[in-house]
């Protein structure tokens, strides 16, 4: 497990990575003692009046304004429960699990930029918990916010089943309602990315510097912390760099792709490359590390949106394992999670059932 970020510091990061953090705080551990208690019996009839919401956001304001369109569709104001960030979020979702009325939706929304866990944190614990099934009410997450574009496109929407504007009226929330009606009665919601795999093992890497004693170095670092050295590209020049990422696009989507960076200019030409792509040619997005000497300076410049983190001129194997706990977190925290196993069969069945749009997810 990664250090705490306070006993760690981190060079400058980009506003899409959750910072590192403790797994599992304390409040849902307590919820965890309670997970093996009955399942209670779903309630098919919906109605806001009696569904249960957890909302963090840390500015009031915003708070308010969203109350208010919650009780113009039929929300409870006492059935609404405040916080000011994901911690305690999490608190309100573990006093939930025993609490409250089991048989009814549990809706938990959440801002993405918010003081000590923000919601892409928060929203991937939850969802790692509902792997474990360590909670007896499955929450349905929904993410309000002002960066909601960003979210949707950049991100995949990430471990929200709902990504909403910040502010947002009455027609969103009815969809939202719709939403939450599919996935409470037929299980039909999105496939999560924090249901995909992460391992060192399952990482392929890329290291790419014109200076070969500073490649060596970052990608022999790399393989010591257990990545495979059969997953591993080098790249002498630019030129190389793109080339090896093209053919990255046409391999296993399910390994996230390091690419470690010497050269700040060839990070700016990647970016723009992948940009250029079309959808159906950009199917892995690399998680891009600066190894140059000077990523301290760059860190602090404009060029910090081009890499998502930096590994320090002298670097040990604890700040290598933290680069790893960023990757993990940003792995998990977009795109979509894996189809079901059982997909194929899945969609047979949808087929032979005339209206049905529904598919059991796990």
């Amino acid at each position: 497990m990664a250090a705490p970020a306070d006993q760690f510091p981190v060079l400058g990061q980009r506003s899409d990575i959750p910072v590192p953090r403790q797994r599992t705080p304390s409040p849902i551990k307590k919820a965890q003692e309670d997970a093996n208690a009955p399942l209670p019996a779903r309630d098919f009839d919906i109605d806001p009046a009696t569904i249960e919401v957890v909302y963090a956001e840390d500015e009031e304001v915003f708070r308010e304004t969203a109350i208010r369109e919650l009780l113009k569709v039929g929300f409870v104001r006492s059935n609404i429960h405040e916080a000011a960030n994901g911690i305690e979020g999490l608190h309100h979702l573990a006093r939930l699990q025993t609490e409250g009325n089991p048989t009814k939706p549990l809706v938990v929304i959440l801002d993405v930029r918010m003081p000590g866990m923000d919601g892409r944190e928060c929203a991937l614990q939850i969802q790692e918990l509902v792997k474990k099934k360590a909670l007896r009410r499955e929450p349905f997450v929904i993410c309000i916010s002002s960066i909601h574009r960003q979210v949707t496109v950049d991100e995949g929407k990430g471990n929200f089943q709902v990504v909403l504007p910040k502010p947002f009226g009455t027609t969103f929330l009815m969809q939202v309602l719709d939403s939450l009606s599919k996935w409470w009665t037929m299980g039909h919601g999105r496939h999560l990315p924090a249901w995909k795999e992460f391992s060192p093992k399952q990482i392929d890497l890329i290291a790419a510097d014109d200076q070969d004693i500073c490649r060596l170095s970052s990608l022999t670092a790399f393989i010591q912390v257990g990545i495979s050295q059969d997953a591993v590209s080098e790249a002498g020049d630019q030129d190389e760099l793109l080339e090896l990422i093209q053919e990255a696009q046409g391999r296993d989507t399910t390994r996230p792709l390091i690419v470690l960076l010497g050269n700040e200019s060839w990070a700016v030409t990647l970016r723009q490359t992948l940009e250029k792509m079309k959808p159906e040619q950009r199917r892995r997005d690399p998680f891009v590390v600066c190894t140059s000497v000077d990523s301290q300076h760059i860190s602090n410049s404009p060029l910090v949106e081009h890499f998502h983190a930096f590994l320090p001129s002298s670097f040990t194997q604890k700040h290598v394992e933290w680069i790893l706990e960023l990757c993990r977190l940003w792995w998990l925290t977009r795109g979509d999670g894996p189809a079901p196993k059982d997909d194929s069969s899945e969609s047979e069945q949808s087929e032979a059932s005339e209206g049905s749009d529904g598919s059991d997810n796990e």
